[in-house]
């Protein structure tokens, strides 16, 4: 749908309602613009260490030409997967511009106030993004890892055209999603394209920007006189000097409206968009990557003119500014072209490079000098050009409207809005210029808040703050308990730094402009100083907090009877809630014949009335009716709330309110019922109820025939009604059998007997009003069960409704026996509330709320509909934020966004070592061959099956063994002394004495420990290391020996002497060539390795062993090299050497990618309970990237896909021989449900007992 909002002079302009990026040396835009403001030019000198360790090689690291410069952005390994439900295998395959860019998505929609889910309208995307070097440098060499790897699935991940549709998906965005390459202009013409789609209407918002990743990121240039790229790592643009720019990494994203809507929709504009263009520079140059004066005037000028200024309102242009001899001229001869077409002005117009700070970021590279200018327009500051000193020869700047803005410098102006141009020139010759002007000055989110450019406000609506809510509601919401709370801490932060901000601004955006998640936070405050005390203090009676797996839970209404009203019932929540208010004025206008008096004066009457409206309020004529308007019009409210019911029960009078809005009755007809059954009620003789602490069966052999059973409203208690004489006998009676009671303040015995003389002639009046079949389920007071149609049709129904006991406690135990319902009491006080949670069948868990505060409490009713309001949030039931706040004017406000909890997920580049790559393992098959070679003609099936089936066990026992030593070598070293302190790598390197050498090792084994979960790392500070005795040590050898026993011993000789000596080897008490000697020595006695078994076991020795010694200094020899090389020797000249190509999908010698960690689930891990499902478990694992996959885990909630399930399922049927399909898994998404699935299929035959072998003939 799209949203058409008519206001005149605003039909071409575009909003700019968010920003969003990451740059050099700034993670967040507030960074950036301090960096721009005080001139910070962010390229890292690089160290020949750090340049070495990224493998560059000294042949390039000595050339004269190389420049050890770069533009880093930090941390581009990390992502936050789980949020984004990416199976950590899967988010590792991921281009990281790709996953960097879906973040940035994320962040901007939020700092924009929005939620797609909840946007009534169309929202595209369009990007694009830089070439994959992640794909090229980090993944490809993997042979391995590619051969294991769906070609599809690495496509999807890597591939340039799914970056807005990637976005699209993952953030539910219905508009255009379209993919932009041209080049350097991307993310220019992106935004331009953005500006476009919105004009026409194919989307009523848009994401635009571009995103560019070097890798790997610590890594020089090689200067090529001529070109590019600077040969000092600086770019000076304009100046005489420039020689070039330099590469950089970053993203940026803007989000667009049109500029009407975002000012009916009080948007928080950034800037404004007064035109764009693009062009392309066709053959009118002198190459194809060379700049064109007369394309880019073009360009600009078309620019100005949809834009409809003058070239002399413009006073700031960001230059593309790349340094070049070449183009730098040509940039300033045809912005002088563009701008002398309407001014003949010199140097009023400041110009500046943003690549003089950054570098080039390429595909960002528009995008960034964008948001630079919308920074500086927000500021009304013009940040410093940097490195100009003397301006280039061949630029005529006295005869220009230019000059370099080198300081940071006012941005004034002569009466007129501050405008700016933006330029990104792509090769090829694609142009892109964009038009800026500063947003429309009126306050937004202020505490003084005003119209709006001349926008009149909506009608009925009031400013927030202005009139009603002394309270204001704040949820937030995230996927883990740990974002949460920084969630809350960033709030809280905010608030504090920002106190001129509107409290009812902030809830607004928060509330309607965040996705709900399952870990919620609620809380009510007064204003900004009560709530930044509030959330700092999470005070209990302000602040809830809950964990719900279900988000959109059914609610049940549940309407009191006569006895709950008093006056001033709800008195400030009509004086602030527009929709109750006109359903209460409404009801009381249409009453007003009927009763002869206006309701109002009795609910809400003067301070010197109260007590004659309380007197009047205790007459059932008054009480019926008034307790009906009341409950319809909160019920109205709650919907209006987006609160719908699924159900719903009322006791006595309450049941007409259900009825009513199961659309049993009109309005207007069950009004006048009401105010008749009142009247009726109240001409027949007084009488009285008593409550009865007492089972109904048991008090009725004590009636007699003056008294009735009422109402069952617990299985403990019951409500006799009759004369008052009667009452008063059976409560005298009661008491001296010790059974205390309480009569009712009621003027009528209601339900009894006394009813009687009224039922013929109510029914007749209900035969005048039409009923119609009920549109939602109620409970029947008669039966305790769901009406039915004939009931709710039948007059003589409510005629018997009238006298009959009201069986409350039966109709309660049917709406518990679903738990996950919350039973939301819809009138005044607490009565059914109090009922429901003293029932039997009451779960503990399940949610009973009020809406309205008992008489005698004396809190504000909208503390308590609010808290409520929250309650129900936090539970689980959908709220509908823009329908609560429908009736006052708010402002978005760009807030704390979500905060990603980032892992690292990447995949780095084969190491190049000495020794060569790790040897993959043998397939069954190739046992076979090998086997036939060696001259057998008999092998054990039993054995070869052996190999493969358990070939994970074998390895995760000789893994832990290895770990076990690595832990008992950090305390040997003295590490983790102090239980309570956490250690950074540098002092615990300075602590151990480790070994120059050796401090990758050291670092790796702590990664380890953390990956295995024997060491708890959080900010790279490490603590927490698990105990491991030497007895745990022994155990494991044991088993490992027991496992390995049909092989020789010999290398696990070497895994003891190598583990037992971890601690020395790092401080270099050992050296390792000990090692190396006793596996030579070992490795060519011939009788080790006659067995091609024994060569396959020895592989996963090598694999474990690996993880010990792995990443040893390069001139040092290591075991593992021992190992390899005597694992390839070749005995008696007789035997093949077992030569494998292609590794096969169960086997895995070398982990490419690390296990990480369960993501938080609301199931509790449970582990495999036999071999199908550890097998299962295992296939999981390995496609998933996870470790530890418990049976009870969601496939897809741990980040599974229909791509992935493909995968799982040819593992399956590779190792068990059987067929399933994808749909078998989405009905069965967890070990356990699928594995009796194979267990069905899965041949008996196939499983040998420890004495069964098969021999085959070969």
């Amino acid at each position: 749908m799209i949203n058409s909002v008519n206001i005149n002079g605003f039909n071409n302009e575009i909003a700019i309602i968010s920003l969003a990026g990451r740059f050099p040396e700034a993670k967040y835009l507030d960074s950036f613009w301090q960096n721009l403001r005080d001139g910070v030019e962010s390229i890292s000198r690089l160290t020949d260490e750090e340049l070495i360790n990224s493998g560059v090689s000294l042949d390039l690291l000595n050339n004269p030409n190389y420049v050890k410069a770069n533009a880093v952005l930090s941390d581009i390994e990390l992502f936050d997967a789980n949020f984004f439900a990416y199976s950590a295998k899967e988010a590792e395959l991921i281009d990281p511009q790709q996953r960097l860019f879906l973040e940035l998505a994320w962040e901007a929609i939020e700092k924009a106030g929005y939620d797609p889910h909840t946007y009534n309208g169309l929202i595209g995307v369009y990007a694009g993004v830089g070439m994959n070097r992640y794909l090229v440098n980090n993944l490809y060499p993997h042979h391995q890892l590619l051969e294991t790897v769906d070609p599809l699935q690495l496509t999807i991940s890597n591939d340039k055209d799914f970056l807005p549709t990637r976005v699209a998906y993952k953030l539910n965005l219905t508009g255009t999603a379209v993919n932009v390459q041209t080049a350097c202009s991307t993310s220019l013409v992106a935004v331009h394209l953005a500006c476009q789609s919105l004009l026409n209407c194919e989307c009523d918002m848009a994401l635009a920007g571009g995103v560019t990743l070097s890798i790997p990121q610590k890594i020089g240039y090689l200067h090529q006189e001529g070109m590019i790229l600077s040969p000092d790592g600086h770019c000076r643009a304009f100046d005489a000097k420039a020689q070039g720019t330099i590469a950089s990494s970053g993203a940026g994203i803007v989000v667009l409206k049109r500029l009407k809507d975002a000012i009916a929709d009080r948007d928080h504009i950034h800037a404004i968009i007064k035109g764009s263009a693009i062009n392309n520079d066709g053959a009118m140059k002198v190459g194809f990557t060379a700049p064109s004066v007369s394309g880019q005037a073009a360009v600009i000028g078309e620019a100005q003119a949809i834009a409809g200024v003058d070239a002399e309102t413009i006073s700031y242009i960001e230059a593309h500014g790349t340094a070049t001899p070449l183009g730098d001229p040509i940039e300033i001869a045809a912005l002088t072209q563009a701008f002398n077409q309407s001014t003949d002005k010199k140097g009023f117009c400041a110009i500046g490079s943003l690549k003089t700070n950054l570098g080039h970021l390429d595909t960002a590279a528009g995008v960034a000098g964008l948001i630079k200018t919308v920074l500086a327009l927000q500021h009304q500051m013009l940040p410093p050009s940097l490195h100009f000193e003397t301006p280039n020869p061949k630029i005529d700047f006295a005869n220009s409207p230019f000059y370099v803005n080198t300081t940071l410098t006012e941005w004034k102006t002569n009466n007129t809005p501050r405008r700016a141009g933006v330029s990104s020139f792509g090769i090829g010759g694609t142009n892109a210029h964009v038009i800026l002007e500063e947003a429309p000055v009126f306050e937004q989110g202020s505490r003084e808040g005003s119209a709006v450019l001349g926008v009149p406000p909506r009608s009925n609506c009031r400013r927030a703050g202005e009139q009603g809510r002394n309270y204001q509601l704040l949820v937030l919401s995230a996927k883990t308990a740990s974002a949460l709370e920084q969630a809350t801490a960033n709030l809280i932060t905010h608030l504090k730094e920002h106190p001129e901000l509107n409290l009812s601004d902030v809830a607004y955006t928060l509330n309607s402009g965040r996705r709900g998640f399952n870990y919620r936070r609620m809380l009510i405050c007064q204003d900004l100083e009560d709530a930044v005390k509030t959330l700092s203090s999470l005070e209990a009676q302000q602040v809830f907090s809950n964990y719900t797996e279900i988000t959109e839970r059914s609610v049940v209404f549940m309407f009191p009877g006569q006895g709950s009203q008093y006056v001033n019932m709800a008195r400030e929540i009509y004086e602030t809630e527009t929709v109750f208010k006109e359903q209460i004025d409404y009801c009381s206008e249409v009453l007003k014949p009927l009763l002869g008096l206006d309701l109002r004066h009795i609910l809400y009457p003067s301070e010197e009335k109260i007590h004659e409206a309380s007197k009047q309020l205790q007459q059932t004529a008054v009480a019926q009716p008034a307790i009906f308007v009341i409950e319809y019009a909160l019920a109205k409210l709650w919907q209006s709330y987006g609160v719908e019911p699924q159900a719903a029960i009322g006791h006595s009078i309450g049941e007409y309110v259900a009825a009513t809005l199961a659309e049993v009755f009109s309005l207007e007809d069950v009004l006048s019922l009401v105010a008749a059954r009142g009247q009726m009620m109240q001409q027949l003789p007084t009488g009285a109820m008593l409550s009865i602490p007492l089972p109904a069966d048991k008090i009725k052999s004590q009636l007699g025939q003056e008294l009735s059973v009422a109402a069952i409203n617990q299985p403990s208690q019951c409500v006799v009604s009759g004369s008052t004489a009667a009452v008063d006998t059976l409560q005298n009676q009661l008491a001296a059998q010790g059974i205390e009671c309480r009569q009712l303040h009621t003027s009528h015995a209601f339900h009894s007997q006394m009813m009687e003389p009224i039922l013929k002639a109510f029914a007749e009046r209900v035969k005048k009003v039409t009923l119609n079949p009920p549109k939602l389920p109620y409970i029947s007071n008669l039966t305790g069960t769901w009406i039915t149609v004939t009931q709710a049709t039948n007059p003589d129904y409510y005629a018997q409704h009238l006298r009959s006991t009201v069986l409350f406690a039966q109709g309660v135990e049917k709406l518990l026996a679903t738990p996950e319902q919350v039973l939301l009491e819809v009138g005044p006080g607490h009565t059914l509330t109090t009922l429901v949670k003293r029932h039997p069948d009451k779960a503990a868990a399940q949610t009973v709320l009020t809406s309205v505060r008992h008489p005698q409490e004396k809190q504000s009713d909208n503390h308590v509909l609010f808290t409520t309001l929250g309650q129900l949030w936090l539970a689980g039931v959908n709220i509908d934020w823009f329908g609560f706040y429908s009736h006052q004017e708010h402002y978005r406000l760009p807030l704390p966004t979500y905060p990603f909890e980032r892992q690292r997920y990447w995949i780095d580049p084969p190491q190049k070592t000495a020794w060569g790559q790790l040897q993959a393992l043998p397939t069954p098959s190739q046992l076979w061959t090998s086997l036939v070679q060696g001259g057998q003609n008999q092998a054990n099936t039993k054995n070869a099956e052996l190999n493969e089936l358990t070939y994970q066990e074998n390895r995760q026992w000789l893994n832990r063994l290895c770990t076990a030593y690595i832990n008992s070598a950090f305390r040997q070293l003295g590490a983790f002394s102090n239980v309570e302190e956490k250690y950074s790598l540098e002092n615990l390197l300075v602590q151990c004495h480790i070994s120059p050498r050796y401090q990758q090792l050291f670092s790796r084994w702590l990664q380890i420990l953390v990956e295995q979960g024997q060491l708890q790392e959080q900010e790279g500070l490490f603590t927490g290391l698990r105990p491991c005795s030497q007895d745990y040590i022994n155990e494991h050898l044991e088993e490992v020996r027991a496992r390995f026993a049909t092989s020789s011993l010999v290398d696990l000789d070497l895994v003891q002497r190598c583990g037992e000596n971890l601690a020395a080897i790092v401080v270099e008490q050992e050296p390792l060539e000990i090692f190396n000697e006793l596996v030579y020595q070992k490795g060519n006695n011939g009788s080790h390795s006659e067995s091609p078994l024994n060569t396959y076991y020895n592989s996963i020795l090598h694999s474990s062993l690996e993880q010990v010694v792995k990443l040893l200094p390069l001139p040092q020899a290591s075991a593992s090299a021992a190992f390899s090389i005597k694992s390839r020797l070749e005995q008696n000249n007789q035997k093949s050497e077992i030569s494998l190509q292609k590794k096969p999908d169960i086997f895995q010698p070398e982990k490419l990618s690390a296990l990480h960690s369960r993501p938080d689930l609301p199931n509790s891990y449970v582990a495999p309970r036999n071999e199908i499902e550890q097998k299962i478990a295992d296939i999981w694992e390995e496609l998933l990237g996870i470790k530890q996959v418990g049976i009870h885990d969601n496939f897809f909630k741990l980040g599974g896909d229909s791509l992935i399930a493909v995968q799982v399922l040819s593992r399956i049927r590779n190792i068990f021989s059987i067929r399933l399909s994808v749909a078998n898994l989405f009905e069965s998404p967890t070990i356990a449900e699928i594995a009796p699935k194979l267990e069905k299929q899965i041949d008996p035959d196939t499983n040998f007992s420890a004495g069964e072998r098969e021999e085959i003939t070969i």
